[in-house]
């Protein structure tokens, strides 16, 4: 039997967040799936609970814990060139509208309370990494991946606080 951890069950967040999210945009695949996966599990799980939060002076959101500032460069400097105008559109449909800023970017916050928003958000950020992501099934090389890219961008995660 799968873990279940902080009151998600890791087999239903894989297949029924992860999985529609990132293949929504076309950016599925075991390799993709199993990154983000492993992201929320060093990010956004520590002590048997989900954080949608970062505690204490933190400010980061989401299931997956970036930072409204990589979250912003994500926008600024990588979806708002014009090659990527399909992917920024497949993001605005998966997070709505009704938490936008005034040029109709969904606001980072709305990572807190959307979870397929997050996972999609966590495959971008990953997205515009040059290397390879890992072989799906190698977790010590998809755990380095996420040590050297995500929390080089990011915070500690949960194993170094």
């Amino acid at each position: 039997m799968a873990k279940v951890t902080g009151g998600i069950y890791i087999p239903h967040l894989k297949q029924e967040i992860i999985t529609p999210a990132l293949n929504y945009l076309g950016l599925g695949g075991a390799r993709a799936i199993n990154q983000v996966t492993g992201t929320f599990l060093a990010e956004g799980y520590a002590g048997g609970c989900t954080y949608l939060k970062q505690l204490g002076n933190g400010s980061a959101v989401g299931a997956m814990q970036m930072e409204p500032a990589t979250y912003n460069d994500i926008w600024k400097n990588f979806l708002s060139n014009p090659k990527r105008s399909h992917l920024a559109a497949l993001l605005k449909n998966i997070a709505g509208t009704f938490n936008t800023d005034n040029n109709g970017i969904p606001k980072a916050e709305t990572m807190i309370g959307d979870l397929f928003f997050a996972a999609a958000m966590c495959r971008v950020f990953y997205l515009r990494i040059p290397a390879e992501l890992p072989l799906a099934n190698d977790a010590s090389a998809m755990a380095q991946y996420h040590k050297r890219y995500y929390k080089h961008f990011t915070r500690k995660s949960h194993q170094e606080r």
